[in-house]
């Protein structure tokens, strides 16, 4: 008798611990992946990936720009790294490639990429400053976390690839810019802080008018 109730719970234990793994399995976000081939000339272009998510991650950038403007301002020449406000509620991502060398970081790469994250690679015009901004944040259970760097610029050179991620030490975080090239160059690029942009007068115009004090 109690070798059949041994035997009864030992299938038991094995069928849980089979729906546990398939749930968790089922449970991973869905990650898409589109491959593109922009026009790219290393005489007057560089390309640069950028490390960033839905939900988890926020990054955009200003081409041609040394200098940015607040997060909760409408700013039309930033482009949107991450698929948005909205896509936070996705359960999924969705990275873009063009071709770049593999990146010396494993989680920068399509197959090693956590949770939802994604990868953007784009191709920038060479000489031309651009100004980044990040944003990450994350919660379990009643702890959470959330970091914002300063926005920063540089000016990306002819030719060269680049890898962008915000990096932590736990307490403080940061933009970091690596220059790669397939053939394990992981080289430090220095970023500048930007400036806040002054208002233009379509800015301005946006804005309600105050009627009281």
């Amino acid at each position: 008798m109690c070798s059949v109730l041994h035997r009864a719970a030992t299938k038991l234990f094995a069928a849980s611990m089979i729906v546990s793994v398939s749930a968790c399995t089922f449970l991973q976000p869905a990650h898409h992946v589109t491959e593109t081939s922009p026009t790219y000339d290393p005489a007057v272009s560089s390309r640069i990936r950028f490390l960033t998510g839905n939900g988890t991650k926020s990054t955009s950038y200003r081409p041609n720009s040394v200098c940015y403007r607040s997060a909760w301002e409408n700013d039309p020449d930033a482009i949107q790294v991450d698929d948005g406000y909205l896509a936070a509620w996705k359960y999924s991502s969705h990275s873009v490639t063009i071709g770049m060398p593999s990146s010396p970081r494993p989680f920068m790469r399509v197959e090693g990429l956590n949770f939802k994250d994604m990868i953007k690679e784009y191709v920038l015009e060479a000489g031309k400053p651009l100004t980044i901004s990040s944003n990450v944040q994350s919660s379990t259970g009643t702890v959470s976390y959330s970091c914002s760097p300063p926005a920063m610029t540089f000016t990306p050179v002819a030719g060269q690839d680049y890898d962008v991620f915000q990096d932590s030490n736990g307490r403080q975080c940061w933009l970091s810019a690596r220059r790669i090239d397939g053939h394990g160059m992981d080289e430090p690029v220095k970023l500048s802080p930007a400036s806040k942009c002054p208002d233009d007068d379509a800015v301005r115009a946006a804005r309600p008018v105050k009627t009281g004090p």
